[in-house]
């Protein structure tokens, strides 16, 4: 005749109870030798990240146990069932493979012991259990449903330790983005250096397509597409981190949108998405942002715009996502020319000049030298608001204006079309932020002064040759 508590375990947990079959005895020498360490790598181990949940006893609760067995346990025999439980090298093996391994062990018997000694009405299922094997009718074993369901309780990670295993694998960027991986997208690489016309040709399918949208590092190139697209009969909304502009007066969503790269949806199925300076990937700063629209954009043909430079990344971020690649290389539309000896000295400035620097005193230095020799001077950098730029590059670029000499910092290397015959780099220093967010001064790398240098001799403009 089976007691109470051998049918609560073997209808909890049917194969434990016949420890023999599960965990063979074995007396030899070999066997004897054969040591198991259940102690693991600090620092490897994930489970060093959660802390047991306390479990509180109801005070009112009613001690139904008691009244099954007719009466309370003895707590100094308990505390030697329960040590003798955690001893059991068979108990340490089943917790191993019920996912609580050598870290979490000490808690869940450490907590499990104060829970039975502590609590006056404890479970009434875990009650006959301990009443049984105190009374010699259950083996110490059958403890261990009892005690699994306890670190479920304090450890509730356990019972989704898979989902939390997938969610937290971070290895593979790609997989973050189920929706994107679900489409079968085409990626078009336009390259080329500055003023060779990829964006335009990018463009061009973004204004025919059913929808699309813009991903732009600036403001002001966002804006310049809202602009243009609305002015050629395609509607186009604007998103910025600052604002939201409908092409419809009512303040319907339009099926093209230009934005920011940091405000792109991932969420928003288009025909067409248009990723521009996809050399910006490389960034410390905010390469985030264009990974994210690579990576997660839902459409079915992606343009990016960019250096030639880019190429080996993007193809090795196309492997991932195994997509093709499909590069299109564009030429310079304008000769551009480097000069084999410097400015020496402002006297030497001429129209059409733009003196590149990379902080404001210096833009003040130079731009107050400059007008102390009777010229007039436009000045654009990265603080200026969009419409106080596009103020001064309109001074800049007008025939008529006296002002024919510009001082700017990097920021005239996107989103502004500027008159320039002549790039002029003041200094070749610029401070940065490294990986961990310290500022340090360093050269710009041969990106960056293509970037900058190309704008002069802008194709359409009025200097047909730059230097």
């Amino acid at each position: 005749m089976l007691s109470l508590s051998q049918r609560l375990s073997r209808r909890c947990f049917s194969t434990l109870h016949n420890s023999r079959r599960i965990f063979p005895v074995q007396s030899s020498r070999s066997a004897r030798i054969t040591a198991v360490s259940f102690r693991g790598k600090k620092d490897d181990s994930s489970s060093r990240l959660f802390t047991p949940v306390p479990i509180r006893p109801n005070p009112d609760d009613i001690n139904v146990g008691a009244e099954l067995t007719g009466g309370v346990l003895d707590k100094a025999e308990m505390l030697k069932m329960i040590l003798q439980f955690s001893n059991r090298r068979e108990i340490r093996f089943l917790c191993l493979e019920n996912g609580i391994d050598s870290n979490l062990q000490s808690q869940a018997f450490t907590s499990f012991r104060r829970y039975c000694l502590e609590t006056d009405a404890l479970p009434a299922d875990l009650h006959v259990v301990l009443s049984d094997i105190l009374q010699g009718a259950g083996h110490v074993d059958d403890i261990f449903p009892y005690f699994l369901r306890h670190v479920k309780q304090i450890f509730p990670h356990l019972e989704c330790m898979d989902d939390l295993k997938k969610i937290s694998d971070l290895r593979q960027p790609a997989n973050w983005y189920p929706s994107a991986r679900g489409i079968n997208r085409k990626i078009i690489f336009h390259s080329g250096p500055t003023n060779s016309g990829k964006t335009y040709h990018a463009m061009e399918r973004f204004l025919t397509a059913k929808s699309g949208v813009y991903c732009g590092p600036l403001k002001l190139l966002a804006s310049e597409v809202y602009n243009k697209s609305n002015q050629r009969g395609t509607p186009c909304d604007l998103v910025t981190g600052e604002e939201r502009k409908f092409a419809d007066s009512l303040g319907n969503p339009s099926k093209h949108v230009a934005c920011t790269v940091e405000m792109t949806s991932i969420t928003t199925p288009y025909e067409v998405a248009v990723i521009d300076e996809i050399q910006l990937l490389k960034d410390v700063g905010r390469g985030w942002a264009w990974t994210r629209a690579l990576l997660g954009l839902m459409a079915e043909e992606i343009h990016v715009c960019g250096e030639p430079g880019t190429l080996d990344l993007l193809q090795k971020m196309c492997d991932t996502t195994h997509e093709t690649l499909e590069v299109r290389n564009y030429k310079r539309l304008t000769a551009l020319h480097i000069e084999d000896h410097a400015l020496q000295t402002l006297d030497n400035v001429r129209p059409g000049d733009c003196i590149v620097c990379f902080s404001k005193n210096d833009i003040y230095t130079v731009s107050r030298e400059i007008e102390a020799r009777g010229r007039e001077v436009a000045v654009i950098y990265g603080g200026l608001p969009p419409g106080t730029k596009l103020a001064q590059a309109a001074k800049f670029n007008d025939p008529d204006n006296s002002c024919k000499v510009l001082v700017a910092t990097d920021a005239i290397g996107m989103g502004l079309n500027l008159s320039i015959r002549r790039v002029i780099f003041y200094s070749m220093i610029k401070p940065t932020v490294n990986q961990k967010g310290e500022k340090e001064m360093d050269t710009i790398s041969v990106s960056q002064a293509l970037q900058i240098a190309g704008r002069a001799g802008r194709y359409g403009m009025k200097w047909d040759e730059g230097y």
